[in-house]
């Protein structure tokens, strides 16, 4: 497969003016959901187009995890997010995370 790595990273999302970043950890089920919408809309490869694919990942998995309703559309997610980025392992201590339900 050449230089292609296959991992769902962790991604770490600026939303709006003043808001907190905030983290997902993507998932297979995003990376699938990626390759079948690329190839209906016929987009570029995530090498040709990395900012369109980190975007549709930190989308896919904020619906998916419902931090976001899931009629939130991936054209709304992409007008109104400020920056999206790749987190290596040394980053990921730093970041607030989106609040969910208590341990145990």
């Amino acid at each position: 497969m050449g230089d292609i790595k296959l991992s769902a990273p962790r991604v770490k999302v600026m939303r709006g003016e003043g808001e907190e970043a905030v983290e997902f950890q993507t998932a297979n089920a995003d990376l699938v959901l990626w390759d079948r919408t690329r190839a209906k809309h016929k987009w570029p490869t995530f090498q040709e187009a990395p900012f369109l694919w980190l975007t549709f990942l930190s989308w896919a998995a904020a619906r998916r995890t419902g931090a976001i309703p899931s009629d939130f559309t991936y054209e709304r997610w992409e007008a109104e997010t400020l920056d999206v980025e790749a987190l290596t392992d040394d980053d990921s201590d730093a970041l607030p995370t989106l609040p969910g339900p208590e341990p145990g």
